[in-house]
């Protein structure tokens, strides 16, 4: 397998990483934008009274104690009946207001675990009142008798301006209601409590940065194992770094070399005869 030389890798893999830095805003901005526009509606805190929270200002003391009063008897059943008064729902809509309504009571933990909750909920400046009752209540507080209840108690005085005399009105006779169930059912006495709020979960922006951090480590991890290799296995030049290097074997031959004589004949006079000499 052929090594990519290191500063080839090094320069690719920190392309990689400065690429991913480059796209982290457009992936945020990706994500979180179509989120936010898709968002449901802000749900209000619950009150420090919980049963009712009045930001319209519509119910007197008398009804306020009188919605106390019946949770408090209605308790040892784990059954909650609360109101919520607005201006105006921050949703339109039957069905939205009614999803918006049991997202206000899982909120709010309205009934508990077992969601044996009633939620009453008046929208003035449009004239509008829903009722929605919880998981745990569905069997006995159906949509007929829910219409049923705000047609004959709340719907004569809230057409008359009333809002005060048929909450009161509607509190009373749901709570007959919830004995009703309570009773039928042999549900045991248990207290309930709201439930604390959980946490809306991790940012999507963190999420975004703990996958480019992993892979800037991964990057590196990489990068160092190559960096090991390549120094371990390195081929020499024109030589395949499979094939064995073969060393000639040493002979204990020795050489034989013969030199051919070389005859040098003096030319000076008188020297004599001529000397041969073998170099």
């Amino acid at each position: 397998m052929k090594l990519i030389p290191q500063k080839k890798f090094f320069r690719f893999i920190s392309l990689i990483f400065v690429t991913t830095l480059m796209l982290l805003p457009s992936l945020y901005c990706g994500v979180s934008i179509p989120a936010r526009a898709e968002a449901s509606p802000e749900v209000p805190e619950a009150s420090t009274d919980f049963y009712y929270n009045d930001q319209a200002n519509l119910l007197s003391e008398e009804t306020r104690a009188l919605i106390l009063t019946k949770n408090a008897a209605l308790a040892p059943h784990s059954i909650q009946l609360v109101v919520l008064t607005m201006d105006t729902l921050p949703v339109t809509g039957y069905t939205q207001r009614v999803e918006y309504l049991r997202s206000v009571m899982q909120s709010w933990q309205v009934g508990g675990a077992e969601g044996r909750g009633l939620l009453l909920a008046l929208s003035v400046s449009d004239g509008d009142y829903i009722a929605v009752a919880g998981e745990g209540l569905l069997s006995h507080f159906t949509t007929d008798l829910l219409k049923s209840l705000l047609d004959a108690q709340l719907e004569p005085d809230f057409s008359a301006g009333s809002y005060d005399a048929g909450v009161s009105k509607f509190i009373t006779e749901a709570a007959s209601q919830a004995e009703t169930f309570a009773v039928s059912s042999g549900s045991q006495p248990v207290s309930a409590k709201p439930a604390p709020k959980k946490d809306d979960g991790v940012p999507v922006l963190l999420w975004v940065a703990l996958g480019a951090g992993a892979v800037a480590v991964l990057c590196i991890a990489v990068f160092l194992l190559s960096g090991r290799q390549s120094r371990r296995y390195s081929p020499r030049r024109g030589v395949h770094r499979h094939a064995p290097l073969v060393t000639p074997p040493r002979t204990n031959v020795l050489r034989h070399e013969s030199h051919t004589p070389i005859i040098v004949k003096s030319a000076r006079r008188g020297d004599g005869p001529s000397r041969i000499r073998k170099l």
